[in-house]
């Protein structure tokens, strides 16, 4: 007898051990490659409700469904309440977003069917985000902004295999990722074509795509802008960003830059447009009321930062996504004038953009199409789940930094399409805009015909 009543207490006391040992089914494993991240964007358009709030009371101690009441300040998407329980939160251990009194967050939320709300997990701890100002402007972007794609599930290819070229603008980077996208998911491949994505060169994108080396590219409209006034008949047929996220930049401790009038004197490192790079910033210095220049140094594709620190250079034109988010995680403290702060002086543009030739246009339409529509997918891709888009980066340049490539496609998914109907589309008040500042600027003799040098024909449409 006591030696059955032993044996039953082994068993138990093993069952207990493999119980503690035992991770919970419950538990938060990552996946390989790390939790998804979707953006604002994705999450505000797959939620019923989008609401900001300060959380005054969490109800209930089991990590597994907490309660939060939540003092509404605003809702975004859907109605309700001032006062509102949205249940769902818990512990992060089992993937669920941890709450606390006095938080104030941008919460995306389900109706529960009694009048209270649930939260809507899309991956790990992401129901809410801080009510910063970049949150709610990318919430309110969302809701103004149409479907990526255009309400379009149908997408063009050609009637037969064809080998594509499309030249990068610089060593690759999340600007690209819906490129890559495209290629690693067999959008491309759905189109018909055989891509190939070629790193920049010597020879300016522009020239090469005009040439037919390339037939597809990645450029700026500030630089298509001279292009076409040179005579080159180059074609925009997308913004890959919807507004100018780039800025001049400087290490504040060597040479701070908190105005345009202090760019003055300053050693400029120059990425080899000096006409258009000079005009850009004489504009704003003069928007100062101030008078003088930059010394003009040209710096090709060197990093700017190594330059900066050695006493090389002062200040450089960056795009914020890359080099400004690198400099940051490298604990560099910059000041950097974005130009969209300034657009009562230099105006809005699109940059960068992706571009072909009128040739194309006229002799294979459907090719550029197919490209188009492929490409959008795959931006759309990154909008919607950015972390699988930098993994995707990632794997064709292992090279690449992952943490900046990580963090710059999250912050860059809430750019690419904006406030825009649709990935890509561009505005002739735009180009306009733009071409009539490069004019006065002294940039341009004349203005270019803005309505040859983009077109919007070629991305997707749900009529097509």
């Amino acid at each position: 007898m006591k030696r059955s009543v032993f044996f039953v207490m082994v068993v138990c006391l093993v069952g207990l051990l493999f119980a503690l040992e035992m991770p919970s089914a419950h538990a938060c494993t990552p996946p390989v490659g790390g939790h998804p991240v979707y953006s604002i964007a994705h999450r505000v358009r797959l939620s019923s409700v989008v609401l900001e709030g300060t959380v005054t009371a969490v109800e209930g101690q089991n990590d597994l469904n907490q309660t939060a009441v939540v003092e509404v300040a605003q809702y975004l998407k859907g109605n309700g309440e001032q006062t509102v329980r949205i249940s769902g939160f818990g512990t992060t251990a089992l993937c669920l977003t941890p709450i606390s009194v006095g938080q104030r967050a941008l919460f995306f939320a389900e109706p529960n069917g009694d009048g209270a709300l649930r939260a809507r997990h899309f991956a790990f701890a992401d129901a809410l985000v801080a009510a910063t100002p970049e949150a709610l402007a990318a919430a309110r972007a969302a809701l103004i902004a149409g479907d990526p794609l255009g309400g379009t599930t149908q997408f063009a290819r050609t009637p037969a295999p064809t080998d594509v070229t499309i030249m990068l603008d610089w060593t690759p980077n999340t600007n690209h990722l819906g490129l890559y996208v495209a290629l690693a998911k067999g959008y491309y491949a759905e189109a018909n074509l055989n891509v190939t994505i070629q790193p920049a060169g010597d020879i300016a994108v522009d020239q090469v795509v005009t040439g037919g080396t390339a037939q597809f590219g990645i450029s700026y409209q500030e630089g298509l802008t001279y292009s076409r006034a040179a005579g080159l008949p180059v074609v925009s047929v997308a913004a890959i960003i919807q507004h100018n996220t780039s800025g001049f930049v400087t290490l504040s401790a060597k040479k701070p830059l908190k105005r345009p009038a202090d760019l003055v004197g300053l050693r400029y490192g120059s990425y080899g447009s000096p006409i258009i790079e000079q005009a850009v910033l004489d504009a704003l210095i003069a928007c100062d009321d101030a008078s003088g220049t930059v010394e003009m140094r040209d710096i090709g594709f060197l990093e700017p930062f190594p330059l900066m620190e050695r006493d090389q250079i002062d200040v450089t034109w960056v795009f914020y996504a890359w080099d400004g988010i690198r400099a940051e995680q490298r604990g560099l403290a910059l000041d950097m004038l974005m130009l969209k702060d300034y657009a009562e002086c230099v105006p809005d543009y699109y940059t960068p953009i992706l571009i072909t030739s009128e040739r194309m246009i006229a002799e294979q339409p459907e090719v550029v199409r197919a490209f188009v529509q492929a490409t959008a997918r795959g931006y759309a891709d990154a909008i919607a789940n950015p972390s699988e888009a930098a993994r995707i980066l990632l794997e064709a340049h292992p090279d690449l930094d992952a943490d900046l490539v990580r963090a710059s496609a999250i912050w860059l998914a809430e750019q690419f399409q904006a406030e825009a109907p649709q990935w890509g589309v561009q505005r002739t008040e735009i180009w306009d805009a733009f071409t009539d500042f490069m004019v006065r600027a002294g940039a341009l003799e004349a203005p270019i015909d803005s309505a040859k040098a983009f077109t919007n024909d070629f991305l997707p449409r749900a009529d097509q």
